[in-house]
Protein backbone atom coordinates (compact mmCIF):
# COMPACT_ATOMS: atom_id res chain seq x y z
CA UNK A 1 0.00 0.00 0.00
CA UNK A 2 1.53 3.83 -0.99
CA UNK A 3 1.06 6.24 1.34
CA UNK A 4 -1.96 8.21 0.02
CA UNK A 5 -3.51 4.52 0.40
CA UNK A 6 -2.23 4.72 4.09
CA UNK A 7 -3.30 7.85 4.32
CA UNK A 8 -7.31 7.51 3.17
CA UNK A 9 -6.84 4.57 5.55
CA UNK A 10 -6.35 6.48 8.77
CA UNK A 11 -8.80 8.98 7.75
CA UNK A 12 -11.26 6.02 7.23
CA UNK A 13 -10.52 4.67 10.50
CA UNK A 14 -10.51 8.31 12.00
CA UNK A 15 -14.20 8.74 11.14
CA UNK A 16 -15.25 5.40 12.17
CA UNK A 17 -13.46 5.92 15.84
CA UNK A 18 -15.42 9.42 15.90
CA UNK A 19 -19.04 8.04 14.75
CA UNK A 20 -18.66 4.87 17.31
CA UNK A 21 -17.48 7.39 19.74
CA UNK A 22 -19.86 9.56 18.76
CA UNK A 23 -23.08 7.30 20.00
CA UNK A 24 -21.40 5.13 22.32
CA UNK A 25 -20.93 8.98 24.26
CA UNK A 26 -24.93 9.55 23.91
CA UNK A 27 -25.90 6.08 24.80
CA UNK A 28 -23.89 5.94 28.15
CA UNK A 29 -24.18 9.60 29.25
CA UNK A 30 -28.50 8.46 28.55
CA UNK A 31 -28.11 5.51 30.39
CA UNK A 32 -26.62 7.18 33.36
CA UNK A 33 -29.13 10.02 33.34
CA UNK A 34 -32.37 7.71 32.99
CA UNK A 35 -30.91 4.52 34.60
CA UNK A 36 -32.52 2.74 31.46
CA UNK A 37 -31.69 2.78 27.94
CA UNK A 38 -33.98 2.96 24.94
CA UNK A 39 -33.03 -0.05 22.94
CA UNK A 40 -34.64 0.83 19.49
CA UNK A 41 -33.39 4.59 19.92
CA UNK A 42 -29.75 2.75 20.53
CA UNK A 43 -30.75 0.72 17.28
CA UNK A 44 -31.57 3.61 15.28
CA UNK A 45 -28.55 5.59 16.12
CA UNK A 46 -25.86 2.67 15.38
CA UNK A 47 -27.14 2.23 11.88
CA UNK A 48 -27.21 6.12 11.35
CA UNK A 49 -24.25 6.05 11.84
CA UNK A 50 -22.83 3.02 10.59
CA UNK A 51 -24.45 5.03 7.21
CA UNK A 52 -22.20 8.30 7.50
CA UNK A 53 -19.45 5.81 8.07
CA UNK A 54 -20.06 3.49 5.07
CA UNK A 55 -20.28 6.67 2.97
CA UNK A 56 -16.85 8.10 4.21
CA UNK A 57 -15.49 4.78 3.32
CA UNK A 58 -16.68 4.64 -0.05
CA UNK A 59 -16.01 7.69 -1.09
CA UNK A 60 -12.28 7.66 0.34
CA UNK A 61 -12.27 3.98 -1.91
CA UNK A 62 -13.47 6.71 -4.91
CA UNK A 63 -11.01 8.47 -5.02
CA UNK A 64 -8.53 7.75 -7.82
CA UNK A 65 -4.92 9.11 -8.26
CA UNK A 66 -3.46 10.96 -10.98
CA UNK A 67 -2.24 8.44 -13.39
CA UNK A 68 1.52 7.71 -14.30
CA UNK A 69 2.91 9.52 -16.89
CA UNK A 70 2.33 5.79 -18.72
CA UNK A 71 -1.45 5.53 -18.67
CA UNK A 72 -2.02 8.94 -19.62
CA UNK A 73 -3.51 8.05 -22.80
CA UNK A 74 -6.23 5.87 -23.74
CA UNK A 75 -7.88 4.80 -26.89
CA UNK A 76 -10.87 7.40 -27.85
CA UNK A 77 -13.78 6.10 -30.08
CA UNK A 78 -13.25 7.91 -32.63
CA UNK A 79 -9.65 5.76 -33.21
CA UNK A 80 -7.57 8.63 -31.91
CA UNK A 81 -5.78 9.13 -28.37
CA UNK A 82 -7.24 10.62 -25.60
CA UNK A 83 -4.90 12.34 -23.16
CA UNK A 84 -5.46 13.06 -19.31
CA UNK A 85 -6.59 16.20 -18.35
CA UNK A 86 -7.24 16.34 -14.70
CA UNK A 87 -8.92 14.74 -11.45
CA UNK A 88 -12.70 15.32 -12.18
CA UNK A 89 -15.11 15.41 -8.99
CA UNK A 90 -18.46 13.26 -9.51
CA UNK A 91 -20.99 13.29 -7.35
CA UNK A 92 -23.27 10.07 -7.78
CA UNK A 93 -25.76 8.22 -5.70
CA UNK A 94 -24.86 4.89 -4.15
CA UNK A 95 -26.92 2.90 -1.33
CA UNK A 96 -25.01 4.86 1.50
CA UNK A 97 -25.39 8.70 1.71
CA UNK A 98 -22.50 11.08 0.00
CA UNK A 99 -20.33 9.36 -2.82
CA UNK A 100 -18.13 11.36 -4.50
CA UNK A 101 -16.11 10.07 -6.97
CA UNK A 102 -12.53 11.28 -8.02
CA UNK A 103 -11.99 10.36 -11.23
CA UNK A 104 -8.97 10.98 -13.67
CA UNK A 105 -10.67 12.73 -16.84
CA UNK A 106 -9.50 12.51 -20.60
CA UNK A 107 -9.88 14.26 -23.63
CA UNK A 108 -9.60 13.55 -26.99
CA UNK A 109 -7.96 16.54 -28.89
CA UNK A 110 -9.16 15.27 -32.28
CA UNK A 111 -13.08 14.93 -31.83
CA UNK A 112 -13.29 17.11 -28.42
CA UNK A 113 -15.04 14.29 -26.57
CA UNK A 114 -13.75 13.77 -22.49
CA UNK A 115 -13.78 10.06 -21.08
CA UNK A 116 -13.83 9.02 -17.37
CA UNK A 117 -12.15 5.58 -17.82
CA UNK A 118 -12.76 5.06 -14.09
CA UNK A 119 -17.01 5.48 -14.30
CA UNK A 120 -17.15 2.39 -17.27
CA UNK A 121 -14.74 0.30 -14.88
CA UNK A 122 -17.58 1.44 -11.76
CA UNK A 123 -20.62 0.64 -14.61
CA UNK A 124 -21.78 4.29 -13.58
CA UNK A 125 -20.71 5.12 -17.52
CA UNK A 126 -23.36 7.88 -18.43
CA UNK A 127 -25.57 7.92 -14.88
CA UNK A 128 -25.45 9.39 -11.90
CA UNK A 129 -26.99 5.91 -9.96
CA UNK A 130 -24.45 2.97 -8.78
CA UNK A 131 -25.66 -0.41 -9.76
CA UNK A 132 -26.63 -1.05 -6.19
CA UNK A 133 -28.97 2.35 -6.27
CA UNK A 134 -30.21 1.29 -10.15
CA UNK A 135 -30.99 -2.86 -8.49
CA UNK A 136 -33.18 -1.12 -5.84
CA UNK A 137 -35.20 1.43 -8.31
CA UNK A 138 -35.88 -1.87 -10.58
CA UNK A 139 -37.19 -4.12 -7.27
CA UNK A 140 -39.38 -1.26 -6.11
CA UNK A 141 -40.08 -0.38 -9.89
CA UNK A 142 -41.27 -4.42 -10.04
CA UNK A 143 -43.08 -4.35 -6.45
CA UNK A 144 -44.93 -0.98 -6.47
CA UNK A 145 -47.03 0.70 -9.42
CA UNK A 146 -44.65 3.57 -11.08
CA UNK A 147 -47.50 6.50 -9.95
CA UNK A 148 -46.98 4.91 -6.32
CA UNK A 149 -43.33 4.17 -6.16
CA UNK A 150 -42.32 7.74 -8.02
CA UNK A 151 -44.09 9.55 -5.07
CA UNK A 152 -41.24 7.67 -2.51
Amino acid sequence: MDSRGKKRLLRCLEEVAREVGQWLNVLFRGRRKTGHMDLEASEIMIRSAMHRVGAVGVTQLLQFPVPPAEQRTVPCFCGHTAHYQELHSNPFSTRRPGGNLGVPTTLCPHCHNGRFPADVELDIENTELSPGVRRMQAAVGQETPFDHGRSR
